[in-house]
């Protein structure tokens, strides 16, 4: 049957704050439509059209299972079970076979069940994912930018969480939990735009919610799509579908309509389906260059095939890759969820490598200390510390030669540590400041003594000088500077005498690390595109032939390396990835950083330590990060400019 359909304006993207106003329009949509399965007793739910030189369709029903059709919808294939719920992605290796990836929700069972689909058109049970808790409502897959494919269940007590199944690196199914978080009360679909990172859940009597689908991302939603008095969509949404390019498509059964929004051109249109009596489900697919869909008609109990003429699908989104890498080990999670992990430090142990420490701040709590391999060691709690700093040097008179200083927002101090002879770490005492809010920190160490930075989060920077830390600590501000907006990070260069400072909102800076009043700061790179703003923790790395600052992009989850000479080149721009092999989740979010050259064990050239601002895999408090330097050092010489 061939209609010739008017389409109506559908609704403008709205914030979650408010609607828009909306405007009318008309448009003509041509629309085939014919039945595509129909039988007795069915009770399915959800079609997908799969890819390929002839059209197949893989259907579900709650009597017959998982059935496949063929390009004249005549069955060839079935997984028995009771299934209504149904997602796919095309092009899996799964055991060394090019195949479909099939996940589906087993009604009885209250499971997940994972299955290929190969060329041959036979099914495999490759996995299952049992919940006991909560019913299961829907599901739907995520293929993420390295390959690796995640899947989101959303229950009926409205939480979603994330998984990741499949390591395209191994090239086999991997069940590790990522993340939950809170989704919408009685949710009727989802579906996830994998080149926009986007995750869709419909909201019956609301409407249709988006969110950021990558792991590392915190789940805050915008309303795209909303039904009467809030939108223009007539009656209870029930379903969406996303197509590759991102067309976004949503069901509203008692209107008998198909809307279609697509956020790169702003068309928003809504397709009456005559013919079909209650519309439940539909799933778009762009296939043999059109839109073509597979819809249930939940009244009839039938499939409908649906071929969308006279709608153009968007433009491939266009934007530059970040280069990744992966973490290499990872310290224990802090103990509370929340912001609260900051900064971390190292320190080397010169005799025994295997004995150092890594420093990190708890600002809830204190200074925490790990072992190399992560292992919690010491809990100093003792305030609201943000940011730590090292100093081993011959001239420092303490156990192992070792300063360690913090700023503690709790009475806006600088604190005061060093090892004793067994390597633990102790307290000595604080420095008082005379700044509201202490916030950013870093050493700096020359001929002419030890030194402090801390900054305030209205600019100022101040410079103390500590002479001695027993039996009293003695130090004393010598320098007094600001920047025009709020800092924190920061770094000193030992052996040039220069500071780098962070300005968060606008750039880094440089001045004389020596407290020479006279000094003033120069800004050398500013927000931009590879840098985004928050700029916030940042180290010096003193490599074999060239020294390198290395920065926190917090903008875009992403890290920089500069080189230390004319004109201060970008040497590398990337992001850290989970590695599904080894369980560790990638960084986002990163508050500080450390890095050091000297040789640890599995690490010749050094490491690289970072806060992670969302540990997931499985969701946790926030913890520290282990890159070996080596990595970096690739990205590095892959510029050229390595010096």
């Amino acid at each position: 049957m061939k209609y010739l359909l008017a389409t109506a304006m559908l609704l403008s993207l709205l914030p979650i704050t408010g609607c828009s106003a909306q405007q009318e329009e008309s448009a003509i949509t041509t629309l085939d439509s014919e039945p595509l399965y129909s039988q007795h007793a069915l009770s399915g739910k959800r079609g997908i059209l799969l890819s390929g030189s002839q059209a197949k369709w893989l259907l579900t029903s709650e009597s017959q299972g998982l059935l496949l059709l063929d390009h004249q919808a005549q069955p060839i294939s079935r997984f028995s079970g009771n299934f209504e719920t149904l997602a796919v992605r095309d092009n899996v290796t799964i055991n060394k076979q090019p195949s479909t990836l099939v996940a589906t929700i087993d009604n009885e069972q209250n499971t997940i069940k994972l299955l290929s689909l190969a060329q041959d058109n036979t099914f495999t049970l490759q996995g299952s994912l049992p919940f006991e808790h909560s019913q299961l409502e829907t599901l739907c897959l995520f293929r993420q930018p390295a390959g690796d494919i995640s899947l989101f269940t959303a229950d009926a007590v409205g939480q979603v969480h994330q998984f990741m199944i499949y390591n395209a690196k191994q090239q086999l199914i991997d069940i590790q939990p990522i993340r939950s978080f809170t989704g919408v009360p009685e949710v009727q679909s989802c579906a996830v735009d994998d080149k926009r990172e986007q995750l869709y859940l419909v909201e019956g009597n609301i409407g249709v919610w988006q969110y950021n689908a990558n792991p590392e991302s915190d789940p805050i939603r915008t309303l795209v799509a909303a039904t009467r008095p809030f939108g223009n969509l007539q009656g209870e949404v029930t379903d969406v579908s996303v197509t590759a390019e991102g067309s976004v498509w949503i069901t509203t059964p008692q209107s008998q309509q198909l809307h279609v929004v697509q956020p790169a051109t702003g068309l928003t249109q809504a397709i009456t389906l005559n013919g079909l009596t209650e519309p439940e489900t539909v799933s778009v697919t762009w296939h043999d260059k059109q839109f073509q869909a597979v819809a249930f008609d939940a009244e009839n109990d039938n499939y409908w095939q649906l071929n969308i003429k006279d709608i153009a699908p968007q433009k491939p989104l266009k934007h530059a890759l970040i280069t990744t890498i992966t973490a290499d080990a990872q310290t224990d999670p802090v103990a509370r969820f929340g912001d609260a992990a900051d900064d971390p430090a190292i320190w080397v142990d010169q005799q025994t490598p295997a004995n150092s420490l890594i420093l990190g701040t708890d600002k809830r709590a204190g200074l925490m200390i790990y072992a190399l391999d992560g292992t919690l060691l010491q809990s100093l709690e003792i305030g609201r510390v943000n940011n730590v700093d090292i100093r081993q040097h011959s001239d420092i008179n303490s156990p192992f030669n070792t300063l360690i200083t913090a700023s503690n927002r709790t009475n806006s101090s600088i604190s005061v540590f060093a090892l004793d002879t067994q390597r633990n770490v102790e307290h000595l005492g604080d420095i008082a400041t005379d700044l509201t809010d202490i916030y950013g920190l870093c050493m700096y160490q020359s001929d002419s003594g030890s030194y402090v930075f801390v900054n305030d989060k209205d600019g100022r920077y101040q410079q103390y000088h500590i002479t001695a830390t027993t039996p009293n600590i003695v130090a004393k501000k010598v320098r007094e500077f600001a920047l025009p907006s709020q800092p924190e990070g920061c770094s000193a260069d030992d052996k040039t005498g220069q500071l780098y400072i962070g300005e968060e909102d606008a750039g880094i800076w440089q001045i004389e690390a020596e407290p020479n009043p006279s000094a003033q700061a120069s800004r050398i790179a500013n927000i931009g595109e590879i840098l985004k703003d928050d700029v916030e923790g940042m180290e010096v790395y003193h490599g074999k032939n060239a020294s390198y600052l290395v920065v926190s992009s917090q903008g875009n989850d992403s890290f920089v390396v500069y080189g230390l000479w004319n004109d201060y080149p970008i040497l590398a721009n990337f992001r850290i990835d989970m590695d599904l092999s080894s369980g560790i989740d990638g960084v986002s979010e990163t508050d500080g950083l450390t890095v050091t050259a000297a040789a640890l064990p599995g690490y010749p050239q050094g490491v690289m330590i970072v806060q992670d601002g969302r540990n997931r895999l499985p969701q946790q408090p926030q913890n520290f990060k282990v890159i070996d330097w080596r990595k970096v050092q690739a990205l590095i010489e892959q510029s050229g400019h390595a010096n």
